[in-house]
């Protein structure tokens, strides 16, 4: 090859070569990226984890993204992972707000970290309210027909996706303010919950919408009341607890974004703004709306702020509820 052809190749190939570097220095990580959730697969923390993988290798915060489940211990053993890792930006934690606000609370023996000193809040996804539901082919049409049933046979069963989540909590309030004894059935996962409930081996099961829509809309479940402030868009059909005469089971939740401790402020940023732009995104919002989770992208100090609210308000509503923990 000739000096000139060289001079000219050299040439070709330099602009590539500085578009792949900038690429790689606008990513905040350099190789593979982990998001760890506490649930099975096929859930709905599951499903909407699997999205923002996609949409954060495009939004370029990472060469590529994978969701690692590791269910149990109430969604902890998720949180623990994530605490011990490298604070690089390699690994982050999706889950439901309350297991990092809820959880201390009820498991206060068995609780691994410090949800304010050992995670960097980075920002939200979204956020939801809870439901109540039965098998679509239940001989109760609604909340009123549920509990008079239940009278009726003197109880029924209810799971909520793991013992202490905030659905625990409720499931709780409303056995007490209805007067109806609602048994608990214990499981580790939504997944497995809704398996059985299907099955006919439960009677009602009471997750956040984004567990519940996929069978609700299949027509599998029947969705009997919904704990936001008004009813949904989607589904104006299916009242409020509030509308049902139960306003204390008004109630929502987040999904929240962390990283490790000590995770440089550039990298928490550069997340943050990534999961900005996805959510903006018509086609995510629109996934997400079809999971009854409102968009919703906190700073990374409003989501800190929000976590030390909630974990404020949590402690006395666990104090009343009389629940205590096998740890």
């Amino acid at each position: 090859m000739d000096r000139m052809m060289l001079r000219r190749r050299t040439a070709l190939l330099a602009p590539l070569a500085a578009l792949a570097a900038a690429r790689q220095a606008e990513a905040a990580v350099d190789r593979l990226a982990r998001i760890i959730v506490g649930s099975p697969a096929g859930s709905g923390t599951d499903t909407v984890a699997r999205l923002l993988a996609g949409a954060l290798v495009d939004a370029r915060y990472a060469p590529a993204v994978i969701v690692e489940n590791r269910p149990g211990a109430s969604s902890r053993l998720a949180a623990e992972a994530v605490k011990a890792a490298a604070p690089d930006g390699a690994t982050i934690l999706q889950a439901p707000m309350p297991v990092l606000t809820l959880f201390p609370h009820v498991f206060p023996r068995t609780t691994r970290y410090d949800p304010i000193a050992d995670f960097e809040a980075a920002t939200t996804i979204g956020e939801l309210c809870y439901g109540l539901v039965v098998r679509a082919d239940h001989p109760a049409q609604d909340l009123a027909g549920f509990l008079a049933w239940a009278r009726e046979r003197g109880g029924a069963t209810f799971s909520p996706p793991v013992l202490g989540a905030p659905q625990h909590m409720l499931g709780l309030v409303l056995a007490r303010a209805a007067g109806v004894s609602l048994t608990v059935v214990p499981y580790r996962g939504g997944a497995l919950a809704q398996t059985d409930l299907l099955g006919g081996r439960i009677d009602s099961f009471m997750s956040h919408m984004a567990e519940l829509a996929p069978n609700v809309r299949a027509g599998r479940t029947r969705l009997l009341a919904v704990t936001s402030p008004q009813r949904l868009r989607s589904l104006p059909e299916v009242p409020t607890f509030a509308e049902a005469g139960f306003a204390q089971l008004t109630s929502s939740e987040a999904f929240c974004l962390m990283l490790p401790a000590d995770t440089p402020t550039g990298v928490r940023d550069v997340l943050y703004q990534a999961v900005k732009a996805s959510l903006a995104r018509p086609d995510i919002a629109e996934r997400l709306e079809r999971l009854e989770i409102t968009p919703m992208a906190l700073s990374p100090a409003a989501t800190a702020e929000r976590i030390r609210t909630e974990l404020a308000a949590w402690e006395p509503v666990v104090r009343a509820s009389g629940f205590t923990a096998e740890e």
